[in-house]
């Protein structure tokens, strides 16, 4: 009342002006209050780049995930899906409500059921045993597909989707979302998941800076959850390496028992024997030395090829080399009983040392399978230079055998050979090629490029 009995005395020009100051004051003091949740949502993704940065491993981070999406958006429910290898499925690997989101404890894990469940953790992401939706069905599977930021402010009305479509999200949401926001989440140019938060008050409902905010921690996310799968591959290679050393240790103690050991027990055995013909059969006694010359011999020859698999020094000689190495490890089966070897190597410029013996390693492993298992007549050893590739190969006329059911009894074999030979390959950057079928051969090849 006062004020209009200000304006009502002071001229129209006055009164006008403090009205359009009146009008500008309560812009500024909105504008400042946007700017001040801007600035509140900054600080929070900040801490949330922080925290997602450090966390390495993928089951907590997934949630943290989660609730960031919601404390960014205010949203009363989130999701995040990652996409499976395959590429043509999005899965459920947590949700969060504005409920679970406050326990700041230990997060716990839950199985997963036909439907989303509050606080839900994958413990292992390559299961992929959660609950799904096609790469293209549902707002979450069409921002898959598609790579677009989805912004739904009224489900029931928006004509980009019908009630089939928001009611699959609605399935996993476990709510009837009223508004919600999808956007992808984008590894080096490829969507490897989503981010999706939702409301169901009809009161509710998100804005442009909504879906920045939401943007800016999909991108985050992305790199963060890649940045945690490499490092579990990381764990796990470097718990294959462990047990492939256990593993190798195991294999010289057996050879060292089963070959040497034994020859230099039985040549002690002869020399004892050998002491006493010198009084009670000198004529005998020739013959025994000669035998205990032979085990000594073979012995010896045993040991070396014990000593050239642990570190085969010839790749280290500059005469030396990969052909060279080949020619040396293929000499020690020219009196067996097994194929016979061809050897053809035109390597005229050596590769760097370490990759040498990565090749080697390889080339090592195919041939002691084909002269093991491969019943062949004959093997074939090839190494090829071209200008911009090295392709060594390993080729046998034997039984071959099934690579689909070989894989599929991998692990159950209690054999890594093929999957070592791979995993040395990626080393080198190298493509290894296997090819068998049964009773046509098989077929080792690797391809290096220079």
């Amino acid at each position: 009342m006062a004020t209009e009995q200000v304006s009502g005395d002071l001229p129209l020009s006055v009164a006008s002006t403090i009205d359009r100051l009146n009008r500008e004051k309560e812009r500024l003091q909105r504008r400042t209050e946007q700017l001040e949740d801007r600035i509140r949502a900054l600080l929070v993704l900040q801490e949330v780049a922080n925290t997602l940065g450090a966390e390495l491993n993928l089951t907590p981070l997934l949630r943290r995930i989660a609730v960031a999406a919601l404390r960014l958006t205010g949203a009363q429910v989130s999701i995040v899906y990652l996409v499976d290898e395959s590429s043509t499925h999005l899965t459920v690997q947590a949700a969060e409500t504005a409920a679970t989101a406050l326990d700041s404890g230990e997060f716990s894990t839950a199985a997963l059921g036909t439907a989303s469940s509050p606080g839900l953790i994958l413990e292992d992401e390559s299961s992929f045993s959660g609950p799904t939706v096609g790469v293209g069905e549902g707002v979450a599977g069409y921002a898959a597909s598609s790579g677009s930021l989805i912004l739904v402010n009224e489900s029931q009305a928006d004509p980009r989707f019908d009630s089939g479509t928001i009611s699959i999200d609605a399935h996993l949401l476990g709510i009837e979302p009223t508004a919600l926001l999808a956007v992808p989440m984008i590894f080096n140019g490829a969507v490897s998941g989503v981010l999706e938060v939702a409301h169901s008050d009809h009161a509710s409902g998100f804005d442009a800076s909504s879906l920045d905010l939401l943007r800016t921690l999909a991108a985050q996310a992305a790199t963060a959850v890649e940045n945690a799968k490499l490092y579990k591959r990381l764990r796990r290679e470097r718990d294959r390496i462990i047990q492939a050393q256990e593993d190798e240790r195991k294999r010289l103690g057996r050879d060292l028992h089963d070959g040497p050991a034994q020859r230099l027990a039985h040549i002690v055995m002869s020399l004892e024997f050998a002491e006493k013909l010198i009084d009670s059969d000198p004529a005998a006694l020739r013959k025994e030395i000669a035998g205990v010359r032979e085990y000594a011999s073979t012995t010896t020859r045993e040991m070396r090829n014990l000593l050239f698999d642990l570190r085969p020094l010839v790749l280290e000689a500059e005469n030396g080399g990969l052909a060279v190495a080949l020619q040396h490890f293929l000499e020690r089966f020219n009196t067996s009983s097994g194929p016979k070897l061809h050897l053809v190597a035109e390597y005229p410029e050596r590769l760097p040392h370490n990759t040498e013996v990565t090749v080697f390693a390889i080339m090592q492993e195919a041939v002691n399978n084909a002269i093991k298992h491969a019943n062949a007549s004959n093997c074939w050893i090839e190494v090829h230079e071209s200008e911009d590739k090295l392709v060594t190969t390993v080729r046998d006329d034997g039984s071959g055998f099934d690579m689909q059911r070989l894989q599929d009894e991998y692990e159950t074999r209690g054999s890594w050979g093929l999957l070592n030979m791979a995993e040395r390959a990626s080393l080198i950057e190298a493509k290894l090629i296997i090819a068998s079928q049964p009773s046509k051969g098989t077929v080792v090849s690797l391809e290096l490029v220079r």
